[in-house]
């Protein structure tokens, strides 16, 4: 019987989880499909018990439900709850298991610039999902978050609060209006050029000046499509170095895809896949 996956997110046409993921089954010849499911939130607690029934095998979790998703739970990996986000959802017999891959792909994209992830030291701009994600991912493996700074400044102090707790250290919560740290690493996890493909580097760029900016060894992106986003073009133009969002998306789906079907995954297939469909 083919097995069902697929990506729940809202909106979720911009994804390329779907013929990476494909390209992956038919590389191992795995008799499953992989599907977009873009629900909107007045029908996710219907979705999700359909999903239990139908049943759909796996999810990758998107925007915004990485963290609404806890609730419909049913066992929680010790990663995914010190997080506080799920991206991957594996459905056994009816009980959802939540997983979070996004904090691996994380570590494994600096890697791209940091031979270790103890010499990153990172600023990072967001607080949701997949900021906790990528601060999780950091500190666990050595290294250093100075600051979360969100537009919102209550959310950039609670998330701040809870991992400085969390790992016995001492991050700083700031507003736009605030931002004084800086640190080796600028990492964009927002969602602005993934809602408004037409945003400019002016959404944020009043706030984050080029004198700012340039106090950075390296800028790292989360959105990848399109691949080229406004911030990694201003890393161009500051000469800077800059890792894409390919590079999260593609190991955490590395790592997803392990989840899933309990098989290595095909990571070249699943590579060149992904850079044949990137904008």
């Amino acid at each position: 019987m083919i097995k069902t996956y697929g990506i729940l997110a809202y909106p979720a046409g911009h994804s390329l989880s779907p013929v990476v993921h494909n390209a992956a089954f038919k590389a191992l010849g795995i008799d499953a499909q992989y599907g977009v499911f873009e629900i909107p939130d007045t029908e996710l607690s219907q979705f999700i018990e359909n999903a239990r029934n139908e049943p759909i095998s796996g999810l990758s979790v998107s925007l915004p439900y990485k963290e609404d998703i806890l609730r419909y739970i049913d066992v929680l990996d010790e990663d995914a709850k010190k997080i506080g986000a799920v991206n991957t959802v594996v459905n056994k017999t009816g009980f959802l298991y939540g997983y979070n891959t996004d904090f691996i792909g994380a570590v494994d994209a600096l890697k791209e610039v940091f031979s270790d992830a103890k010499k990153v030291n990172a600023v990072v701009f967001g607080a949701g999902g997949a900021a906790r994600a990528v601060i999780y991912g950091i500190l666990k493996n050595g290294g250093k978050v100075s600051c979360i700074v969100n537009r919102t400044k209550e959310n950039a102090e609670k998330l701040a609060k809870e991992f400085s707790e969390m790992f016995g250290i001492e991050i700083v919560g700031l507003g736009l209006d605030d931002v004084k740290k800086d640190g080796n690493v600028f990492i964009n996890t927002s969602s602005i050029w993934t809602l408004n493909k037409t945003a400019d580097f002016s959404e944020i760029g009043k706030y984050f000046t080029d004198e700012y900016l340039k106090n950075f060894e390296c800028f790292m992106e989360i959105a990848y499509n399109p691949l080229m986003t406004p911030f990694i073009k201003k890393a161009q133009e500051l000469k800077q170095k800059y890792i894409t969002g390919d590079k999260m998306f593609l190991y955490q789906a590395v790592k997803q895809f392990e989840i899933f079907t309990e098989q290595k995954a095909p990571v070249g297939v699943m590579k060149k896949t992904l850079e044949l469909n990137l904008e």
